[in-house]
């Protein structure tokens, strides 16, 4: 239920960052800097936007001159450097979550580790990884040797994970949601993994060859709906391009980053889930391109405020 609640959250970053795009005022800065204090603390993968908004309000107080642009723009910064010193302090590693080396190891290191030389080299190499930051003296020492041990796998084979890591933002938008079908309804679980893993561990062809031995029924309901999200890409796409004409011209750019900002750092780990918190934009840019030239129509859905002063 997490995805729900950060949904809530990422629809008030859109609706203050559009307002604030437009109109440069204090009140719609004090509203995303809330949202982005908030967000956060119920997914860490927000926590780097906090110096992403520091630096965009740092610009938008230099271009109009408002000082308490900049001022509100250090609070989430300010409010995650506390959480991180507290972590540190219960700890010893300043460290906003230790969910960033669960994924380097298991997921970014293990997945380039898998396509190069197979499950079996994988899970040694993991196991090995474990076994060594295991035994070191504090919790610190063995974060560190995790982002030291993944960091040498994942700068070795840069294209390797590259390649993955574009798979995995590929994956963020299209796909069809086979894990959620098995959960839902009691599947049968696939060899060799998920359609997400086997897409990072062999790629397409594999992935492919692994669909064709599902039930028809299945692979049918999943094609459809791989069609349906390409469509709601392209119908996004086009939105953004057509918003350009109208009140949105500025805050799309909001809308859209918001979407890349989630699909970039979600990479390898890529799967209908994770859009769940930033689907409503989607559709709203997917609406707006199925509208045509009603943008104006849809300018109500999000705060296009006009200037006062």
């Amino acid at each position: 239920m997490s995805e729900l609640l950060l949904q809530s959250v990422v629809l008030l970053l859109a609706w203050y960052g559009v307002g604030l795009w437009k109109n440069r005022k204090p009140r719609e800065a004090v509203g995303l800097v809330l949202a982005a204090c908030l967000a956060p603390l119920i997914k860490p993968v927000f926590y780097p936007m906090a110096g992403l908004i520091a630096v965009g309000l740092l610009g938008m107080a230099l271009h109009a001159r408002r000082p308490s642009l900049a001022l509100l723009g250090c609070l989430p910064v300010l409010v995650l450097g506390l959480y991180m010193g507290w972590n540190k302090q219960r700890t010893g590693f300043y460290h906003f979550s230790s969910i960033a080396e669960i994924n380097l190891l298991h997921y970014n290191g293990a997945g380039v580790v898998r396509q190069l030389y197979g499950k079996e080299t994988e899970d040694q190499w993991v196991s090995d990884v474990l076994r060594e930051a295991n035994a070191q003296p504090g919790f610190a020492q063995r974060q560190k040797l995790i982002q030291k041990r993944a960091g040498t796998m994942l700068s070795a084979h840069a294209f390797t994970y590259a390649r993955q890591h574009a798979l995995g933002v590929f994956a963020f938008f299209l796909d069809p949601g086979r894990f959620d079908f098995n959960q839902f309804f009691h599947l049968a679980p696939l060899a060799g993994g998920g359609l997400s893993e086997q897409l990072r561990a062999a790629g397409v062809q594999e992935l492919a060859a692994t669909l064709l031995r599902l039930p028809l029924g299945i692979l049918f309901l999943l094609a459809l709906i791989t069609a349906a999200n390409a469509a709601r890409l392209l119908l996004a796409a086009r939105g953004f391009w057509l918003a350009g004409k109208g009140e949105l011209r500025a805050g799309r750019w909001w809308l859209a980053g918001l979407l890349l900002y989630v699909a970039v750092l979600t990479g390898p780990l890529g799967a209908a889930r994770f859009l769940v918190p930033v689907w409503p934009l989607l559709l709203l840019l997917a609406l707006l391109g199925l509208s045509g030239s009603g943008i104006s129509r849809a300018e109500g859905a999000v705060p296009v405020r006009e200037s006062q002063g």
